[in-house]
């Protein structure tokens, strides 16, 4: 049964949008004052092959939103099944997130999170208005993969692991830590 758009509550859009697992990813980027920020998102995608570009969509409530409305370069570290300690942690409000976490600076002076399935610098491309939200649209300048691994991943506001059914084509989310 559809539901007409004035019906459409907070709630229940986050329900729905909650049927598309995703994985997850820390955004990193440098404040003008020199600090590091970082934030959980599962709003982070791929765009376009052709030129490299990815978005991530910070909310303008998030505590660091203007750091990632100016930036200029920011980071994508795509966290690992073994991940959700430094999901829930970048998650949180506050500063401070990345002191005792292992992470290098990128060449753009972004945090990159070691031991993720995969990193990401960027460079901010364009900025978009988006309700609630700006979609955050970036180059990606460099990447890396350093082996393969099982990604994080979060389905109907619960983290989620991968298993295979049937073989290598298909897959089905089992909770996990619950």
């Amino acid at each position: 049964m559809s539901e007409p758009a004035e019906a459409l509550t907070p709630q229940r859009l986050r329900q729905a949008f909650g049927t598309f697992a995703t994985g997850i990813a820390v955004i990193g980027a440098r404040a003008a004052d020199g600090s590091l920020v970082g934030t959980t998102v599962n709003s982070f995608s791929s765009v376009s092959l052709s030129p490299p570009l990815v978005m991530f969509c910070p909310a303008r409530s998030l505590g660091a939103f203007d750091v990632y409305n100016t930036a200029r370069h920011f980071s994508a570290s795509v966290l690992r099944r073994d991940g959700r300690a430094v999901s829930e942690r970048f998650a949180r409000t506050g500063t401070g997130k990345w002191q005792g976490v292992k992470h290098r600076i990128g060449e753009t002076g972004v945090p990159l999170l070691e031991g993720a399935l995969a990193t990401f610098e960027c460079e901010v491309e364009a900025r978009h208005e988006a309700g609630d939200h700006l979609l955050v649209l970036g180059r990606v300048l460099r990447l890396e993969v350093p082996e393969e691994a099982d990604p994080l991943v979060f389905f109907h506001s619960h983290y989620r692991e991968l298993a295979p059914v049937g073989g290598a084509d298909y897959a089905t989310f089992l909770e996990w830590g619950l």
